[in-house]
């Protein structure tokens, strides 16, 4: 062999000498390298939650872990449209870090006990533990983060009177875009915590606001709201279908529904009654059936007409006390037939008629007296009335007999009497109408001449027993 043989082969042998301790030096290298990011740090080709932490050590992978977890994106939505961008960690979210290192350390024990040369990826899912900042998310989540898009407000359930339909209805809630920030708040939590079962670390949140965001109507068209539609409309009909008919003896004066109807107003949910109007038909009845304390004009047994000023005998409309009794009897919606309320009534009437054909008549100018019951002529008789003085005449005017009393003792202290008689019926500031045995006669001028009683209309007794035995308390006596 030649020398540059040789050369070659010796050039070569070095070469291959080179080739192979560079090869032993990379390999122990390389040996060398696994061996320590085996030992220092959790591992070659390994990911936690997705999140590459390949050749980090406990601590170093827990702090790439924390900040992948605030840096995590969370995007608003509305309408299609980003209207608003933050992180987990804006919204107050953080991992907690003493839970994170145990399990770290924990996961870094597991795998160094089952170490290999060759190494495939792996993900690993920790025990993790989020701790959360209210008042962070508070600031986070307020409404002007979320664009200036002009909102609309909630509208509640209610019920409104239709006027086209003629009763209440009731209109359904309407849902608004105005952000509730506590529901959305709610709402942020519950889609976080349900990306983190998933995505803890990687990709970003997709939050779309709609009415789990917004503020909600407070009424809806509930059970209880459609019970008190019913009632109401209820209400109403029995308001409309009312009819009261007053009996004034066997005349009488129909309230009819037409007429209820027009008092009626609706004024939100209340059915209202107009008691002006109500007030002024129960005035009108008043004007036309009151017959006390207002002159009275009678036509007397010899023909006449008088007109009596004291009247104080008759039927008053308890006004006050009717329209309360009105206003009760039109709820009920039923048909009632009734008198008004009376603050005062005579003994019978038939319409604006209050006598009926039953009262005492007392002529003070004849001295005469008439008794009428159911319109026929009981009895008459000539009296003696009080002497025509300003202490001793008879009160001109209409009352009810008080009471009648037999057998009764008069007395006076002022003109010194005590007498008894067997017939005693008062009508009005202790003057009545009795048996007189004292007296002679009775009728003519005996009144003015000396034979005058001090008020009370003395009768014969014959005459006082019938008028006893057919009357009672309350019937009407009127004295002219």
């Amino acid at each position: 062999m030649d020398n540059k043989g040789k050369n070659r082969k010796k050039k070569i042998k070095v070469i291959l000498g080179i080739c192979i301790a560079v090869f032993l030096l990379l390999g122990g290298g390389l040996l060398a390298y696994i061996h320590k990011v085996d030992t220092d740090t959790l591992g070659r080709k390994i990911t936690i939650y997705g999140l590459d932490v390949s050749g980090q050590n406990v601590e170093k992978a827990g702090q790439t872990i924390r900040k992948a977890f605030q840096d995590k994106k969370v995007v608003f939505r509305e309408d299609g449209s980003q209207v608003y961008q933050t992180t987990v960690g804006e919204l107050g979210y953080s991992l907690d870090e003493g839970t994170l290192q145990s399990a770290l350390t924990a996961l870094k024990q597991q795998r160094d006990q089952t170490r290999t040369f060759l190494a495939s990826w792996k993900n690993y899912e920790i025990e993790y533990q989020v701790n959360k900042d209210e008042t962070a998310e508070q600031s986070a989540l307020t409404e002007d983060h979320f664009g200036e898009k002009e909102r609309t407000e909630a509208q509640n359930a209610e019920i409104r009177y239709s006027k086209k339909k003629k009763k209440f209805v009731i209109v359904k809630q309407v849902a608004g875009t105005q952000i509730d920030e506590e529901r959305l708040r709610n709402y942020v939590d519950k889609t976080l915590e349900a990306e983190f079962q998933d995505k803890l670390l990687t990709g970003e949140v997709k939050i779309d606001l709609n009415q789990q965001a917004y503020k909600q109507p407070s009424v809806k068209a509930s059970k209880e709201l459609k019970k008190e539609l019913k009632s109401l409309n209820g209400q109403l009909k029995k308001y409309r279908k009312a009819t009261i008919t007053y009996t004034f003896g066997n005349t009488t004066e129909t309230l009819d529904s037409q007429t209820v109807n027009s008092w009626i107003s609706i004024q939100g949910t209340k059915i209202v009654i107009d008691q002006e109007q109500a007030g002024a038909f129960i005035s009108q009845l008043a004007n036309k059936y009151n017959t006390i304390y207002v002159p009275r004009t009678f036509h007397t047994s010899m023909g006449t007409d008088v007109t009596v000023e004291d009247n104080e005998y008759g039927y008053r409309i308890d006004q006050s006390g009717e329209l309360s009794q009105l206003l009760s009897d039109l709820k009920s919606g039923k048909d009632v037939v009734r008198e008004p309320v009376y603050s005062s009534k005579g003994m019978q009437r038939n319409g604006t008629d209050d006598l009926a054909g039953s009262y005492i008549e007392v002529s003070l100018d004849a001295q005469h007296l008439w008794l009428y019951k159911d319109g026929g002529l009981v009895t008459e008789t000539d009296i003696v009335s009080g002497a025509p003085t300003e202490e001793r005449h008879t009160y001109t005017g209409a009352w009810p007999i008080a009471y009648k009393a037999s057998p009764f003792t008069l007395t006076s202290d002022v003109y010194g009497y005590d007498t008894k008689v067997k017939y005693w019926m008062p009508f009005v500031y202790g003057q009545g109408l009795h048996d007189a045995p004292w007296q002679s006669a009775f009728g003519g001028n005996r009144y003015k001449t000396g034979n005058g009683s001090h008020g009370c209309i003395n009768l014969p007794e014959e005459e006082a027993a019938i008028i006893y035995e057919n009357i009672d308390g309350g019937y009407p006596i009127i004295i002219y």
